[in-house]
């Protein structure tokens, strides 16, 4: 099951540069790091194309991590830091192998990467690294 959150998230420092991307028929807006300026724009659909953008194909690997970092944003309002994220997993998964090396090897770029696809506001402080 895929959370989906319904609160929009658009913001000052979130209206950078702009472009779309075309999802299912629909334009979703995205800055210039390829974040969703819209939380409510966000899919399954979405992080696919975002995912096929950056030559990722998405596994169940990358979706347990996408869900997580979903249920954590709509707790806490804010994308978890890497020792949160991993800790996390490894707790609800009862398999710690998810360490930021396991991580970066799902995602090329990261918890920054992943935190993309899922949908989530550009990282703020130590959030998502």
């Amino acid at each position: 099951m895929r959370l989906e959150h319904s609160a929009s998230r658009t913001s000052p420092e979130n209206l950078r540069a702009t472009r779309p991307i075309e999802v299912e028929g629909r334009l979703i807006a995205i800055d210039d790091e390829g974040y969703l300026q819209t939380l409510d724009d966000w899919t399954p659909a979405v992080a696919e194309a975002l995912a096929d953008a950056d030559g990722v194909t998405l596994t169940e690997e990358h979706w347990l991590l996408i869900d997580f970092l979903h249920r954590f944003y709509a707790e806490y309002g804010i994308a978890p830091e890497m020792p949160i994220l991993a800790r996390n997993l490894c707790k609800d998964k009862d398999d710690c192998r998810w360490n930021k090396r396991y991580i970066e090897g799902l995602f090329p770029g990261g918890a920054k990467m992943a935190c993309r696809y899922a949908g989530l506001s550009r990282p703020v402080g130590r959030s998502c690294l």
